[in-house]
C-alpha cells in the first residue's frame, strides 16, 4: 500500500496519511518535526534500503518513503521537486539513535541507512503515488561538522533579533542537550567578526562570553533592560529569507511505501 506518514506527538505512533500539507520554510503541517528553524522537518527514506533492513515503511519514523532507480543520488544536497512547484531540500543524514534498538540490534551499523532529512523549500499538497523529480547537487550540502553549521548559522539571525541556546542547537540540527556546547563555541568564535552578540540565555538574559553585548543589541535596536532582552518582542523564530540553487540533472521517483 502506498504511504504517507505524520508524527504529531512525542512518543506518538507514525500517522499514515494520503496526502500531506508541506508549508515552505517551516514543514509538514501538524507534524511534531515542523519548525523553520530547523534543518530536520521531514526524513525521506528510501524503499529498498527498508526492504534490505527487513523493516516495514513508517518504522524510521519518515514521512516519505521513495522508490527510485538512482538511491545514490538521495543524499544531502539533492531535492525531491513536484510538477506544482513543490520542493523538498535533503539537508543532512538521519542519525540512528536509541529509539531504533528493538528494530535494530546494531546502531553503528545504521549510520548513513535511516534516510536523510529535508526541509520544504517551496510548500503544496503531497499525495500517495504522486511522481516527483530526483534532483541531485540542486543545492549546497550542509557541512557535516556541528561547529561550521554553528559558523555558518549565526550570520543568518537577523538585525534587531536575538536567539537562545536551543534555538541554536535546532538549527544546526543537533539534540537539544547540544546547547551545552554552545558556550564553548561562542568563545571560539569571537575573533571571526560574527554577530554572536545576537545569542541569549534560556530567559533571554546577556551572556557573560560576549563582550559588550548590550551596546551591540542597543545599537540593533534591541533594549536590554537589567542585561535581559524581552523575547517576545526580540526573538527570532526562524521567519523566512532568501536563498538560490543549482539544477544538475534530474531522476525520476516516486513515493511508494510498502506495509
Amino acid at each position: 500500500m502506498e504511504q504517507l506518514y505524520l508524527k504529531t506527538g512525542r512518543g506518538e505512533p507514525m500517522q499514515a496519511a494520503d496526502a500531506l500539507t508541506l508549508v515552505a520554510g517551516l514543514g509538514v503541517d501538524g507534524d511534531l518535526n515542523a519548525h523553520r528553524l530547523s534543518p530536520r522537518q521531514m526524513l525521506v527514506t528510501v524503499a529498498s534500503e527498508l526492504e534490505a533492513l527487513a523493516l516495514p515503511a513508517g518504522a524510521l519514523r519518515e514521512n516519505l518513503v521513495i522508490s527510485t532507480a538512482a538511491p545514490e543520488h538521495v543524499k544531502p544536497g539533492a531535492a525531491l521537486v513536484g510538477a506544482g512547484g513543490l520542493e523538498i531540500r535533503l539537508t543532512m543524514y538521519c542519525e540512528p539513535c536509541k529509539q531504533l534498538l528493538p528494530l535494530v540490534a546494531d546502531l553503528a551499523g545504521m549510520i548513513g541507512r535511516r534516510g536523510v532529512l529535508g526541509v520544504v523549500v517551496r510548500g503544496g499538497r503531497l499525495r500517495r503515488g504522486e511522481v516527483l523529480d530526483l534532483i541531485p547537487g540542486r543545492h549546497p550540502a550542509l557541512p557535516e561538522s556541528p561547529y561550521q553549521k554553528f559558523l555558518d548559522f549565526i550570520p543568518t539571525i537577523p538585525r534587531g533579533k536575538v536567539v537562545r541556546y536551543a534555538d541554536v542547537a535546532m538549527a544546526i540540527g543537533a539534540d537539544h542537550s547540544f546547547v551545552r556546547a554552545i558556550p564553548g563555541y561562542i568563545k571560539r568564535s569571537l575573533g571571526a567578526d560574527l554577530p554572536s552578540h545576537r545569542i541569549v540565555s534560556a530567559r533571554g538574559h546577556l551572556l557573560a562570553t560576549v563582550p559588550d553585548q548590550a551596546r551591540r543589541l542597543a545599537a540593533e535596536g534591541v533594549p536590554a533592560a537589567s542585561a535581559a532582552v524581552d523575547l517576545d518582542t526580540f526573538l527570532w523564530r526562524g521567519e523566512p529569507g532568501g536563498g538560490a540553487c543549482m539544477t544538475v540533472g534530474s531522476e525520476r521517483t516516486v513515493i511508494l511505501s510498502k506495509s
